[in-house]
């Protein structure tokens, strides 16, 4: 699964290293958790543009959004299939920037936060779908959930998903809104190459939402992956 990640890259970076026509400004943020306001990127008319979308993906036909559970991943395994994710999965695909992602280990009784990055120092894209809620008052809401995968070497010792993670020559094909065919778009969905990925403990201050800051994402002991 994907519960927690980070995103503290510059916009000139993020803008960049997506070629896009738009991504707006945001602050570094270091613990985002689900139903919080994430950036989304998506293939568009004008191009290649970022926006703000809740992380937890919402059904257009669900009547109360408070009484649903959050959305925040879904499978690659049952994606094609699920009927909550099967139309966004063909019509409504966007790369979600992070610049690495937060898991917990079992220890004993306990667990140990780990925070898992790029080893070049990129960015991660992982994949995601998208939709639109209409409330009957016409409200809007788009939304969005990130994609897993069963996990690479790396982080096998770790956790037994990981979110996929798309290189850079995978983005034109998965991002195309006129691409459908479920063989193409599912050979896409495999584990990240675990020697372009580190890994390190990290305080478990990182537990608590409302923690910030880029103290979260120091190495806290000497265990490292």
């Amino acid at each position: 699964m994907c519960g927690r990640y980070g995103l503290n890259h510059s916009h000139p970076v993020l803008t960049d290293w997506y070629r896009a026509s738009y991504i707006p400004e945001l602050k570094p943020r270091y613990n985002i958790a689900p139903a919080m306001e994430i950036l989304a990127m998506r293939e568009t008319e004008p191009g290649r543009i970022g926006s703000t979308m809740r992380w937890g993906l919402i059904p257009h036909w669900a009547k109360d959004t408070k009484k649903l559970p959050v959305m925040n991943n879904a499978r690659a395994e049952t994606i094609a299939e699920k009927p909550m994710f099967k139309q966004s999965f063909r019509q409504r695909r966007c790369l979600i920037p992070a610049s690495g992602f937060f898991e917990w280990k079992a220890e004993g009784t306990s667990k140990q936060p780990y925070f898992i990055s790029s080893r070049d120092g990129a960015p991660f894209s992982f994949a995601g779908i998208w939709g639109t809620w209409t409330a009957d008052t016409g409200e809007s809401i788009d939304s969005c959930t990130i994609i897993t995968i069963e996990c690479n070497a790396l982080m096998q010792p770790i956790h037994d998903r990981m979110p996929v993670i798309l290189s850079p020559e995978d983005w034109a094909a998965w991002l195309d809104p006129e691409s459908k065919q479920d063989e193409i778009l599912l050979s896409l969905l495999k584990p990240f190459d675990a020697e372009r990925m580190q890994a390190w403990a990290v305080s478990s201050a990182v537990g608590r939402v409302t923690n910030q800051g880029e103290e979260l994402i120091r190495p806290n002991t000497n265990n490292h992956q």
